[in-house]
């Protein structure tokens, strides 16, 4: 990919390729466990050194702030992915399914290993679980607060 960049790519060329490449690769994770902080910052830091024409030898400014750049196009941004976000919605995706997948056999292995319905599932012990479901009551959590 460093040969893409530079000379070769214009700036709407590396933030298709930012949206199309970088910000998919880390989706499959995003849908199971919650990313940390630092994992979400170092992904968006890659990002806004292949935007900006950022190398290891020639250090290059930044033109904007990477809040700014991955604001919507409506607003002014770029576009880009904001990965917090997009784990956000990625789990929540799972609460909607626990809440119509009442036949399913993952439900039923939730609800037996967290004991879940007692009383709900706000209730269970997330402390000593997988990270799958405390990324899940994290997203509970959020949609609890009515996260837009």
């Amino acid at each position: 990919m460093a040969g893409w960049r530079g000379k070769l790519l214009s700036y709407a060329a590396r933030v298709e390729l930012i949206k199309s490449c970088l910000a998919s690769i880390p989706v499959y994770l995003m849908s199971f466990i919650k990313l940390p902080k630092w994992a979400i910052e170092i992904l968006n830091s890659h990002m806004a050194h292949c935007l900006w024409n950022n190398t290891e030898n020639q250090h290059k400014y930044h033109l904007a702030h990477w809040k700014l750049v991955r604001m919507r196009k409506e607003y002014g941004g770029f576009g880009i992915l904001d990965l917090r976000d997009l784990n956000i919605c990625l789990l929540g995706s799972w609460l909607k399914r626990y809440q119509v997948d009442n036949d399913k056999i993952w439900k039923q292995v939730v609800d037996h290993k967290y004991k879940t319905s007692q009383p709900n599932v706000f209730c269970s012990n997330a402390q000593v679980s997988s990270h799958f479901f405390k990324g899940f009551i994290w997203a509970a959590q959020v949609a609890k607060m009515g996260y837009r």
